[in-house]
């Protein structure tokens, strides 16, 4: 709103016309229209206060000092009234909802902190529960840190639930609407891409329904069962196609964490166990992120053609090792946790690969690759730190590769990783540390630092090779998210370079053209797969094609049939045993590995073992 109002100036000026003009909690006024502006009043600290003697005035304290305005009439009077009260009043449910965001992220912030603590106790408690030892006093801390968590939530929840009920009765396009209809909004983002795949050149794919599909693995109980009525399952078309260029659902690169939904979803819960909201995921498992180490399997294949240099063989084995922190970029998001017998295999232009979930407390990822040139295996066992602000990783123990031309056999760590700002801010990845290379058949040894970001330096990686003497062999130098070279003093070898990342990756998670097939499901897939496969889990299926809710719920539902089962199997004095990955000690370092017994590839085990573990 905005005209002409007397306002008073002094004794010898008096009444002056000024021209004023409303621009939400702030009152601005100039001599004439148009001119300088010359004063303002800012609405959300000052009171309007009204004269009975002088039905025309309008005084404005600031608390400093008083202006008194006049109007022409009465009507204009009452017009500026009402649009200076409703600025004030704007300003202040704006400031409120303020407020509350706020308590709402200070709540968030000491419930995540709760909650590692209480993950970190728990996996503390079950060693000593199995000893027999210390039950008492553990199980008083953790119930005691479990109380507390359930206090935050309860608290959390009750603000939530007193705000919503506050705008309900507001109109359409309030926060009470985002927070009910959540998923509505997310839907136009989808465009077209629901079963958008990359198709043959020759004419329209097959698309079949999982009804068509299920019709064919009959033969497969516990698939056909858990597939044919699952909610995730019968709201996709499936093809044939080999590739896909992009997933099925757009993800806005630039959307924020919504406070609303975070919340919401921790309400009711059983918080016996604490889960991380399924909006804190990326659509894969760890199962699948540990298949990724074999994107850049290709420099094992050039390290091994490579004959009378062992040094530059391990520059390219560094390479190698390296190269996962380059697909994690702008990747700030958890895989999903498997659960415990879940599998995942896959098979590229040169190897394949095999990965089960071994252990649940602690959670460990066992996986197992070979081709013609090589052999690699590995297990993810992680120490976690979690402040509410920053999430460190800590890998525990070693990654494997042999050499199958020279017998050549590697074993290298993996460096400490870090997720800032994870529930508000800017969101970054960063890998630090060193990566300790060795090769045990000939001594060589090698060291990669990734030098953690700072002003100068961001993805910065420098480091060298040596023979068993001690002799320094090759440097090594680097940025992890672009390429590793090795030198000399006579020349300079790229022994990795990263990969281009497909177009409009930024809107799929960031994803690589790897990363982007690894849970891509076909018709064949479905038929042939192990029901224990992480593509048949239809909480991260829902969650790849943007189904919030529908994820969330089917996530609950998992983790819940989990549980029903680790019960039944201790009331049965039962112990899971692991169907392809025997635990070992290696005697070489005395560390725990997970040998792969050779089963999985068998076809008798395709055709019967598949059966036996009701996971989905």
């Amino acid at each position: 709103m905005e005209g002409y109002l007397k306002k008073w100036t002094n004794l010898f000026s008096r009444w002056q016309d000024r021209y004023f003009i409303l621009n939400e909690d702030v009152l601005l006024y100039c001599d004439s229209q148009g001119g300088q502006i010359k004063g303002q009043v800012h609405l959300k600290v000052a009171a309007l206060i009204l004269v009975p003697e002088d039905p025309l005035r309008i005084i404005i304290n600031t608390g400093t000092t008083e202006i008194h305005l006049r109007a022409n009439n009465i009507n204009e009077k009452i017009d500026w009234i009402n649009a200076l009260k409703s600025a004030q009043d704007k300003c202040l449910s704006r400031q409120s909802e303020i407020k509350f965001e706020q308590k709402i992220q200070e709540l968030l912030t000491d419930v995540w902190q709760t909650g590692a603590i209480f993950d970190e106790t728990l996996s503390m408690l079950i060693p000593k529960l199995e000893k027999n030892s210390q039950i008492k006093e553990m199980a008083d801390r953790l119930e005691n840190i479990g109380k507390n968590l359930k206090t935050k939530i309860t608290l959390c929840a009750q603000i939530v639930e007193e705000e919503k009920q506050k705008l309900s009765n507001l109109e359409n396009g309030t926060v009470y609407e985002s927070f009910i209809h959540q998923n509505s909004a997310q839907s136009v983002l989808r465009e077209d891409l629901l079963n958008h795949q990359h198709h043959p050149q020759h004419g329209q794919p097959q698309l079949l329904s999982i009804t068509d599909i299920a019709q064919q693995i009959q033969n497969q109980p516990i698939k056909y069962n858990n597939l044919i009525n699952n909610p995730a399952f019968q709201k996709i078309k499936f093809t044939n196609s080999i590739k896909r260029d992009r997933l099925p659902y757009k993800k806005d690169p630039n959307e924020k964490i919504n406070v609303w939904y975070l919340c919401k979803e921790l309400i009711g819960k059983d918080l016996g166990r604490f889960s991380v909201p399924i909006i804190l995921n990326e659509p894969l498992s760890m199962l699948q992120r540990l298949a990724e180490q074999m994107e850049y399997s290709d420099s094992l294949e050039e390290a091994d053609k490579i004959i009378g240099d062992s040094a530059l063989r391990m520059c390219y084995i560094m390479g190698f090792g390296v190269s996962p922190y380059s697909a994690n970029i702008g990747r700030t998001k958890k895989p999903f946790n498997p659960i415990l017998g879940e599998t995942y295999e896959i098979q590229t232009h040169n190897c394949r690969f095999i990965s089960e979930q071994v252990s649940h407390h602690p959670p460990i990822s066992a996986g197992y690759a070979e081709s013609k040139t090589f052999q690699f295996w590995a297990h993810t066992d992680v120490q976690t730190k979690f402040n509410g602000l920053c999430f460190q990783v800590n890998p525990v123990g070693l990654f494997n590769v042999i050499l199958k031309s020279s017998n050549d056999h590697y074993q290298f760590n993996r460096c400490t990783t870090k997720v800032q700002n994870i529930l508000w801010g800017q969101q970054y990845l960063d890998h630090m540390g060193q990566m300790k290379f060795v090769n045990l058949t000939t001594g060589d040894n090698g060291v990669l630092e990734l030098i953690e970001k700072s002003g100068k330096s961001e993805s910065e990686m420098r480091g060298y090779v040596k023979d068993k003497n001690g002799n320094e062999k090759y440097k090594l130098k680097g940025f992890w998210n672009d390429r590793l070279i090795a030198y000399d003093s006579q020349r300079e070898i790229i022994v990795w370079k990263r990969h281009q990342l497909p177009q409009d990756s930024d809107w799929y998670y960031n994803f690589t053209e790897f990363a982007m097939q690894l849970n891509h499901l076909t018709i064949d897939m479905i038929k042939e797969l192990p029901c224990t496969d992480c593509r048949l889990r239809p909480d991260q299926l829902a969650f790849e094609n943007g189904w919030i809710d529908l994820a969330s719920s089917e996530k609950h539902r998992l983790e819940e049939k989990q549980r029903a089962r680790r019960k039944a199997m201790a009331a049965a004095n039962q112990v899971h045993v692991p169907m392809f990955f025997e635990e070992m000690i290696d005697p070489k370092t005395n560390l725990k590995w997970y040998k792969y017994k050779g089963n999985y590839f068998q076809q008798q085990w395709k055709q019967i073992g598949q059966e036996l573990l009701d996971l989905f």
